[in-house]
């Protein structure tokens, strides 16, 4: 049950990390060779697929944690290995929330009564690049996860975690 549990947890991060590295890689590059008018319709699209993908795979792993727990644990890991899962997972809920529910739609939003369009384009603006940077830090966590957890018990230069 435990090797099972593994696979699946192993599976769910690399789900994660491979919507990151979408995004990342694939994705905002592709966004600079894309007609301005359907950068918008994309973006949208895409947030939403990518926040529903991140949110299962999210949920899977706390789903995976607490069957480990109820079959005994994951045997091989350390307390310190589990905290540093656990702040990994953390930052990546807080920051699919905050990338979800309050900096993609204000990348989406419309004009407001009395505002010109040049003041539209600049919240668009500044909200895109706080989801760039967001991004960002959201890859750098999932891949700091992955390798914390992938990483050999008890090799390698420093402390074992």
């Amino acid at each position: 049950m435990h090797t099972a549990l593994g696979y699946v947890f192993t599976i769910e991060w690399a789900v994660y990390v491979g919507g990151a590295l979408f995004m990342e890689l694939v994705w905002r590059p592709l966004q600079r060779h894309v007609p301005p008018g359907q950068t918008g319709v994309l973006c949208n699209a895409m947030g939403r697929r990518y926040r529903w993908l991140a949110i299962a795979s999210l949920a899977a792993m706390a789903a995976t944690c607490v069957a480990w727990q109820v079959t005994g644990g994951p045997g091989r890991l350390s307390l310190a290995r589990w905290l540093a899962l656990g702040a990994a997972w953390v930052a990546l809920v807080a920051l699919v929330t905050v990338m979800g529910l309050l900096v993609h739609p204000r990348s989406h939003a419309r004009l407001e009564p009395g505002e010109d369009r040049a003041e539209l384009k600049r919240r668009r603006m500044r909200s895109i690049r706080v989801m760039d940077v967001l991004l960002r830090i959201e890859l750098g966590v999932a891949l700091a996860g992955a390798l914390v957890a992938a990483w050999p018990h008890g090799s390698g230069p420093g402390p074992s975690l």
